[in-house]
């Protein structure tokens, strides 16, 4: 695994006594290390192989994900760790090139020389800190501050005594102890609780006597007052099987982790590098990624620190806590990924979910979602440990609907019985069904019930005056383009560009009117409605998962209309009042624009016969949506927005044959030209764990500008039957610059039995 530089093919035959010597007095048990430290030659990979250091570190990084730290910048940086052993060896190019060891304390002598002759705390310091340079291995916090503390004799053993006052030393020196040590025999933990209550983190050796419960000071961690600071760790082989000689978890289940600890490669003595077995090798591995954590939350508590190491570990052994792996394995990488929802604040304090929610835009809001697909609706998000994580907002915001053959025949479907009658005194009633399979048996089971979808009627009196009313959407052929009378049978209220575009934002619009002539100028007020449609469930509103309300629309309208001849104009205010969306825009949660929206529009529609039964029509309409503020939202303001569409057409009937109707139309489809939003959002924390903001404001004019073209074409094609031609074209569909043109060809036979 090593290159020749890095390991010369000398065997290291040095051992570590794993066994543990009781002394005579039960409190001053005789820790000893628990690992055993063997070197055996192995094949070479030759030099100029990809990352040899990363190859050469394989058994223990790939095995708890760390990579994922590391391609984060995560490498233990600005974290101490004190190494509980034998010393370090101090001279080793892993550790003295790159200056991350801190003066040490001889615990047994008082002093600061902490050089080990062993071996033992060299390979757990290798194991935890090993320079990333290129060469050999390197640890898993590799950028971590180790401070030595020898607490253990040059024959690998040592006391209570002296473990008690090299721990006393690391407290406000030390995040984390390092104790690759135990002893099969309680002691008086006093000098553990001052280490616990100082807010130090203990990563304790599970001991290597195979037995059913950890040594100690492992075995401490299921005490109260241990406060889930300590851990216990046991080690697993390359199949991630408990090792023969670890310790289990027994009855420190639930503070219990496993990690690799069979031939393991690191730093050794004399500038060497070996391999070792033991839960001495393990707890290394447990205590870096304890310091991985740590750099990038230093405000987070010991016992939380290790409660994320405990919740996010990869089971193993029976389901959940057991007593051979306790909690499982260690995963670095789950272990920097949120834990529970999360959450964030708004600028009034209110706490709501990051993820939760969903919103689809319009056409006019289109723009939401290119700010979305770029990356710039970027929040910070708070775990269950108030962890924070960069959270994308854009995976709440649903693309556009793309055109459909579905979405352009969904009307026409809905209206395969259409039956229109003209009543003796003018009026007009015009009624389209849907047949749908009938809930009857036997013989019935094939009949169809017709099942009422939209309606119209316009009433006219003698003395100019006249009423509209119906559903389903029809309101474009009583007002705006459709209600001038240019010519008999033109029906420019069935050409969908001419048709009032902040109609659109009252789905399935249920409407009324009334109407009087003075003269050739006709004054009309009309009401519109998105309520009666949805009793009816005919509304066609397609909504994001996620979202459970329905808009509901309400409109009112005045308009002036004008003949002159062969020509017609209207003037048409509008004022929309949407509830639970805005100019379309379905949202619910984090990246709502507003729930109760309204806006004033102007139409001006007008259309000339330039040849019999050939008609010139044309409209355009503007926009304004008053802005609004909401603190209680991550959107906390949005401007006046203005929005405008405009369309011209070609209609004609009776042109080929009696009865058929024509219309080309190129049209804009509603888009916003002014207006901006607010963001307030948490950007992060600092050091101290409080909360820093930002506000961010982002245009809501598109890139892009959607033109529209269609062409239909209908005919009678005998008794009860007719054929339907359209073909649409869309150049940046929904104001979406980078979206692909769009087209759509269908034809359709209908025919009535």
């Amino acid at each position: 695994m090593f290159s020749p530089a890095d390991f010369p093919r000398t065997l290291i035959a040095i051992a570590v006594s794993a066994a543990v010597t009781a002394s005579a007095r039960a409190q001053e048990a005789s820790p000893a290390s628990e690992g055993t430290v063997v070197a055996t030659q192995t094949y070479f990979p030759t030099a100029g192989s990809i990352d040899n250091e990363r190859i050469n570190s394989a058994a223990v990084i790939g095995r708890i994900n760390a990579d994922y730290a590391y391609s984060r910048g995560i490498t233990g940086k600005g974290v101490t760790i004190a190494i509980m052993d034998t010393g370090i060896a101090a001279s080793h190019r892993e550790f003295a090139e790159s200056g991350k060891l801190a003066q040490g304390f001889n615990a047994i002598t008082g002093g600061t020389n902490v050089n080990d002759t062993f071996g033992h705390g060299t390979h757990v310091a290798g194991l935890l800190g090993a320079d990333r340079d290129g060469r050999g291995i390197f640890g898993v916090a590799y950028d971590a501050q180790l401070l030595p503390i020898k607490v253990l004799t040059d024959a690998g053993s040592g006391s209570t005594d002296i473990l008690d006052r090299g721990l006393r030393y690391a407290i406000g020196k030390a995040a984390i102890a390092n104790m690759s040590l135990g002893t099969s025999t309680s002691y008086n933990p006093g000098a553990l609780r001052d280490a616990v209550r100082s807010g130090l983190l203990i990563v304790a050796a599970a001991g290597n006597d195979g037995a059913a419960n950890p040594g100690w000071p492992a075995r401490f961690a299921k005490e109260v007052w241990a406060n889930n600071q300590i851990i216990a760790v046991g080690a697993v082989d390359s199949a991630n099987r408990i090792a023969s000689f670890s310790n289990r978890a027994g009855d420190a289940a639930a503070w219990y982790l496993v990690a690799p600890g069979v031939h393991i490669a690191s730093t050794y003595l004399n500038g060497q590098y070996a391999y070792a077995s033991g839960t001495s090798m393990a707890t290394p591995v447990v205590s870096g990624a304890a310091a991985l954590i740590k750099q990038m939350w230093p405000a987070l508590r010991a016992d939380q620190i290790a409660n994320i190491l405990f919740v996010t570990a990869t089971d193993l052994g029976a389901p959940g806590i057991d007593p051979v792996y306790g909690r499982g394995l260690l995963n670095v990488q789950k272990a920097l990924q949120p834990i529970g929802a999360l959450t964030t604040t708004t600028f009034n304090g209110r706490t709501i979910n990051v993820l939760s929610g969903a919103t689809q835009v319009s056409a006019a809001t289109s723009q939401l979602w290119s700010l979305a697909a770029s990356g710039q609706l970027h929040v910070i998000g708070m775990d269950d440990y108030q962890r924070d994580f960069k959270a994308d907002l854009g995976y709440t915001v649903a693309r556009p609907a793309g055109m459909s053959l579905q979405q352009v025949l969904d009307s026409m479907n809905n209206r395969i019985d259409v039956a229109e009658r003209v009543l003796p005194d003018g009026s007009r009633f015009v009624a389209a069904y849907a047949r749908e399979p009938a809930l009857a048996g036997s013989m019935q089971e094939r009949a169809q019930t017709p099942r009422l979808t939209a309606f119209s009627l316009l009433s006219k009196q003698a003395n100019g005056r006249e009423a509209a009313i119906g559903t389903g959407g029809l309101a474009a052929q009583y007002f705006g383009a459709g209600g001038l009378e240019v010519a008999e049978g033109m029906a420019l209220g069935a050409v969908s560009a001419l048709a009032n575009p902040y109609f659109t934002l009252v789905p399935g619009a249920s409407h009324a009117g009334i109407g009087q002539r003075i003269g050739d100028v006709k004054l009309k007020f009309g009401l519109l409605t998105s309520g009666l449609n949805q009793m009816l469930g005919s509304q066609d509103v397609y909504l994001p998962s996620g979202t459970l309300n329905l808009p509901r629309v309400n409109s009112a309208l005045f308009e002036v209309s004008e003949s002159f001849g062969d020509a017609a104009l209207s003037v048409s205010l509008s004022h929309t009042d949407e509830n639970n969306a805005y100019l379309g825009s379905v949202s619910s949660g984090p990246v709502a624009l507003g729930t109760n929206t309204s806006t004033r529009a102007l139409q001006v529609a007008g259309a000339v016969l330039i040849a019999p039964k050939l008609a010139l029509a044309g409209q355009a309409a503007y926009g304004i949506t008053p802005g609004n503020i909401n603190n209680g939202n991550l959107i906390t303001e949005v401007t006046d927005t203005r929005t405008n569409a405009f369309s011209l057409a070609v209609v004609a009937s009776d042109r080929i044959k009696p009865g058929d109707r024509f219309s080309l139309s190129l049209s804009q489809p509603m888009r916003t030209y002014s207006g901006q939003i607010a963001m307030d959002v948490l950007t992060g924390l600092n050091s101290d764990g409080s909360q820093t903001r930002d506000r961010l404001r982002f245009s809501m004019v598109p890139f892009g500008r959607e033109m529209r073209m269609e062409m239909n074409y209908s005919t009678p094609a005998g008794q009860d039957a007719s054929i339907g031609l359209i073909f649409m074209l869309r150049r940046e569909p929904n104001n979406l610059v980078d979206s692909p043109v769009e087209k759509l060809m269908a034809l359709r036979y209908v025919k009535r039995f």
